[in-house]
């Protein structure tokens, strides 16, 4: 970005919104109106490119209660974040891209931000406070405590036994609620709704089960209250949102005049289904476009199979190819033929939904990840691998194999995974690993990656998937061979030759 355009730009503040340009939108509401009836709990790029646009859309249509999101971040990235929203008077921008074409909306329902390191006690007082009906979260897929195939909450964890030990000093969002949670208990306030905004199956389920674990270890008392009063309707969450680069603020510094240093990218496609459960009442979701539903596990279920397994079949080959983006990777002939018949595979395991065209909604995905706008990292689909192959691909197999299928897709996008282990693609390139549980794995890394049998004995990722399929380790086997001795796109043209 050249000088003079960034002293040019515009910083973004309440008292520079009238100077931007007409081209970009802006709230036209009065933002010191807002009421922060939610706390949201991980106010990173997915949170400010989904829920808090819902309820900006919903701010600019005059709601008669004017919600708004009081965000708390937790880790250690929090605190640059935090910064941004604090010297922009929590305000930021959401940049929508599509092939060709690029829009800038400015989000004004951040009611404040505090990172809570530095201010544990504001957090809980925000928790604890009469005005607080929903705390949220986005805490990603790793963040529950609670291990894939076996269900149990790891309590033994040292941040949650440090919240277990000094409560009203929590570092977990787990230690912020229970201790929220107590207060209220003891002060006989009304209860909060919790609500996961994670792209986890049966999110809610998951969030209610650790709480009553973690407040169970506490006290039995609140444990009992916890399960008698907080309700956790599960959710659905889809927008394709990449991490924010350099080029993204220059881009918007040099074509929209604006000076942001916290933006978000987004795809324009944005999807949210909610159980219609909330103990202290909520915003009017369902007028900008959510979905409200007594049952959201069908929505999810094709969701996660379809979009987010797709995305890891993209994603690991991918890399392993040297494509550094979705977009690449789907424009790649081959991948995307792998893509097409990924899902034409995972298909017979997706439940029918009233209104739902599968065919349509698969075309539509193949779509979404060939936005060359997005320019989604490949790293951060790969990210938490250990995680997402035991909630993207795992329960698939396990239905398709049920059945008496034979997938032959399925078992190379594990073995690619399982290569991708190695760290370096095929052009001897070092790769941008990072899972908080990569240590599940230790076994077959330190093996050479070469033995798919030490990978798929790993419970927590596989459960009991090998024991109960004795086929499936030579298939995966089959396909990880395949891939170490001819390359990926031998093994995948050998695998489409299958199918």
């Amino acid at each position: 970005m050249q000088n003079d355009t960034v002293r040019s730009a515009v910083a973004l503040r309440n008292s520079t919104l009238a100077q931007l340009g007409a081209e970009i939108m802006r709230p036209t509401y009065d933002r010191s109106r807002t009421f922060p009836g939610l706390v949201h709990i991980g106010v990173g790029a997915f949170n400010r490119s989904h829920l808090a646009v819902y309820l900006d859309d919903l701010l600019g249509r005059g709601e008669v209660v004017r919600w708004g999101e009081f965000g708390v971040g937790l880790l250690p990235w929090d605190r640059e974040i935090h910064a941004g929203l604090a010297e922009q008077d929590y305000l930021y921008s959401l940049m929508a891209l599509e092939t060709g074409e690029e829009t800038l909306r400015v989000i004004g329902s951040l009611a404040g931000h505090v990172y809570a390191p530095e201010a544990t006690e504001t957090v809980l007082e925000r928790m604890v406070s009469d005005e607080c009906a929903i705390v949220s979260l986005t805490v990603t897929e790793g963040g529950y405590f609670i291990e894939d195939a076996t269900g149990r909450v790891q309590l033994e964890h040292e941040d949650l036994r440090h919240d277990l030990e000094h409560p009203a000093a929590p570092k977990t969002w787990l230690g912020y609620v229970a201790e929220a949670a107590a207060r209220r208990m003891k002060l006989g306030r009304a209860p909060f709704t919790l609500l996961s905004c994670d792209n986890v199956h049966g999110n809610g389920a998951i969030a209610r089960k650790a709480l009553l674990a973690f407040g169970e270890a506490r006290s039995g008392a609140l444990a009992k209250w916890i399960e008698a009063n907080i309700t956790f309707p599960n959710s659905m969450v889809d927008r394709i949102t990449p991490r924010t680069t350099d080029e993204n603020r220059a881009m918007i510094a040099e074509r929209f005049g604006m000076m942001d240093h916290v933006p978000v990218v987004a795809e324009s496609f944005r999807q949210w289904v909610l159980e219609d459960a909330f103990v202290a009442g909520r915003p009017a979701f369902e007028r900008v476009g959510a979905q409200m539903t007594g049952d959201v596990a069908p929505y999810e279920k094709m969701k996660m199979r379809l979009l987010n397994g797709g995305h890891s079949t993209l994603g690991y080959l991918g890399d392993l190819l040297g494509h550094s983006f979705i977009s690449e990777a789907a424009a790649d002939p081959l991948l995307r033929r792998l893509l097409i018949a990924f899902m034409a595979e995972v298909k017979p395991s997706v439940p029918p939904l009233p209104g739902i065209d599968l065919d349509e909604y698969t075309a539509t995905v193949v779509k979404r990840f060939t936005n060359t706008a997005i320019r989604d990292q490949v790293a951060r689909i790969c990210c938490e691998g250990c995680a997402k192959i035991s909630k993207f691909i795992v329960p698939t197999l396990g239905d398709l194999l049920k059945t008496g299928r034979t997938p032959r897709v399925l078992p190379l996008v594990i073995a690619g995974w399982l290569h991708y282990q190695r760290g370096r693609d095929e052009n001897g390139r070092a790769m941008q690993m990072a899972d908080a549980q990569a240590a599940l794995l230790k076994e077959f890394v330190d093996s050479g990656c070469a033995d798919a049998g030490l990978a798929l004995k790993v419970r927590p990722i596989f459960g009991e998937l090998a024991t109960a399929y004795p086929q499936l380790a030579g298939m995966v086997q089959g396909n990880l061979d395949e891939l170490r001795t001819h390359g990926v796109r031998a093994a995948i043209t050998k695998v489409l030759a299958e199918v």
